[in-house]
């Protein structure tokens, strides 16, 4: 099996695993807006991971197995936190798990981003 097909494949499971997840915590909400914002917020690490899977074709053997190994440990992170199987503190509320779970991911792509580009010069 060709490792970008199983790790897009990864990613798409992740990204539906999440939303379902997050639908079900925010069942009560009334607010279409919010819930369209939590929904392109728990998402967009899948689609930049995605997108990177799929761009990755040309780049270094390092940059791109990095780039499977992040989506693999990013959603199997996402969904065990989402799904409770990762608690988070007492007393949360919540959709902060669904607001610091992104979040976590978008700095990890930052650091990793950055520490690239620093042995690309």
């Amino acid at each position: 099996m060709n490792p970008r097909f199983a790790v897009l494949a990864v990613n798409v499971a992740g990204a539906i695993c999440s939303l379902a997840l997050m639908l079900r915590a925010g069942s009560r909400q009334q607010s279409i807006v919010l819930i369209a914002l939590f929904t392109g917020w728990v998402l967009s690490p899948f689609v930049v991971l995605g997108w990177a899977a799929i761009v990755s074709k040309a780049w270094p053997a390092p940059a791109r197995t990095t780039v499977h190994t992040m989506t693999v440990f990013v959603t199997l992170l996402s969904v065990a936190m989402y799904g409770g199987v990762i608690p988070m503190p007492p007393g949360s509320r919540p959709a902060a798990v669904f607001l610091l779970v992104p979040l976590l991911s978008w700095i990890l792509f930052a650091v990793l981003a950055g520490v690239f580009r620093l042995r690309s010069r």
